[in-house]
């Protein structure tokens, strides 16, 4: 089983810098991911609720027992923005242990980051989209039947 595999069997998915926004990526990426079962965390400092579920402001705002199930982090952010959002699921991954990824979607790539989170025993996955990789599974799935 390779990383991504390993990622997508998670059940629950901080997605930070998840858009109010029904045209922007984020926002069709995690749409899609609660249509498939997965439990979706935003994480957006300018929204309350995101896809019926409530909006933090960053991940260290998260509650307790939310901090506690996440088990993949899935980062809309600039590149350059990313290594503070990783600091942050570091720290939760040091505290709970449940926490096993970083996935920066396409176009976000930071190195720092992702050797950060790779020192942490996290799974990285850069420059790809979750969204298209689930998809690209189905479909071997349904090829093979």
């Amino acid at each position: 089983m390779d990383d991504v595999e390993k990622v997508l069997q998670s059940r629950t998915i901080a997605v930070v810098g998840l858009s109010r926004s029904p045209g922007k990526d984020s926002y069709k990426v995690a749409e899609f991911l609660k249509s498939k079962g997965y439990r979706i965390v935003p994480v957006n400092p300018n929204a309350e609720e995101i896809l019926g579920e409530k909006a933090y402001p960053s991940l260290r705002d998260l509650p307790e027992d939310l901090k506690a199930s996440i088990e993949v982090v899935d980062i809309f952010r600039r590149s350059e923005d990313v290594l503070p959002v990783v600091k942050e699921a570091v720290e939760i991954r040091k505290k709970y242990g449940r926490l096993k990824a970083i996935w920066m979607q396409e176009g976000v790539v930071n190195k720092e980051a992702a050797q950060a989170a790779k020192e942490a025993g996290l799974i990285v996955i850069m420059d790809r989209c979750i969204m298209k990789e689930r998809l690209k599974r189905e479909e071997m799935l349904e090829f093979k039947l």
